[in-house]
């Protein structure tokens, strides 16, 4: 059998419910690892609330975050690892309009490092923003020194994301962001480079690992995980998952993500 390429989002999708990886759904994965097939996760979620997944896994494959944005081995060289960014002035200028935007917190990410400001008294408990401060510190201009891969932004008012979205939009350009609400019950809006999206790690990878199309599988279950579901020679999509994006996919696992329906799917194309 020709060596596989399989792209798996994190949550809802490898994840159960709970946000945990069943014993099932772990051993599938690695005995296909060890069978010489290439298992990479490709997530929105940064470096450090991907981490101790990719280590439960007992992966060595190349890891995508940020949707698309960033490419790397943990804790090795890979040749072909990379980092697109978006320019820090643009940090600085939604910091100073975050209260005319009904933006209550800003959050700068840099693969393992992240900045966040909080605008107001209100109390947030979203599980992926930064909550340890040995791995956060105050935004600002003395601190933020480089171009980060990715940033946040938590609206005060959900019903106004979408005009929150046209404005950064068309106050930076599509040649330098690209702007995505979050599906979900959070209010957040996630500013990326342009023209990057889970398929640009998906072709990297294919191109690093020398992968024929055909081979390439992508698993997914929400509309950022769009560009991989094309792109890949089979893009398949969870049985929970997006009406929208069952649309283009290729196929539908028959089982949820509670149901192991990702490693199950895995297990008959192996």
């Amino acid at each position: 059998m020709a060596r596989k390429l399989i792209g798996i989002d994190l949550d809802h999708t490898t994840l159960n419910e709970a946000g945990m990886i069943s014993k099932y759904t772990r051993e599938t994965l690695q005995a296909a690892q060890a069978e010489g097939h290439i298992i990479s996760i490709i997530t929105g979620r940064p470096p450090r609330l991907t981490n101790a997944i990719y280590q439960e896994l007992g992966l060595h494959s190349p890891m995508i975050n940020f949707n698309g944005a960033l490419g790397a081995i943990p804790n090795q060289n890979w040749r072909d690892a990379y980092s697109h960014q978006v320019q820090r002035t643009i940090v600085f200028d939604l910091l100073e309009q975050a209260g005319d935007l009904g933006v209550d917190l800003v959050i700068a990410e840099q693969n393992q490092q992240a900045w966040s400001q909080q605008f107001g008294v209100k109390k947030l408990n979203q599980k992926f923003f930064p909550q340890d401060n040995k791995l956060k510190g105050q935004l600002n201009k003395a601190n933020l020194k480089t171009d980060v891969n990715a940033i946040l932004l938590h609206a005060i008012d959900a019903s106004k994301q979408t005009e929150i979205q046209n404005w950064i939009q068309t106050r930076y350009g599509k040649e330098n962001v690209n702007v995505k609400i979050w599906g979900g019950d959070a209010p957040v809006l996630e500013v990326a480079p342009a023209g990057v999206a889970k398929d640009t790690g998906l072709q990297v990878l294919q191109r690093s690992y020398q992968i024929a199309k055909d081979d390439v599988y992508a698993f997914g279950d929400e509309m950022n995980d769009l560009e991989m579901i094309e792109y890949a020679g089979h893009g398949v999509v969870m049985q929970n998952g997006n009406s929208e994006l069952k649309k283009v996919a290729n196929d539908v696992t028959p089982y949820t993500n509670e149901q192991d329906g990702l490693a199950r799917y895995i297990k008959t194309i192996l």
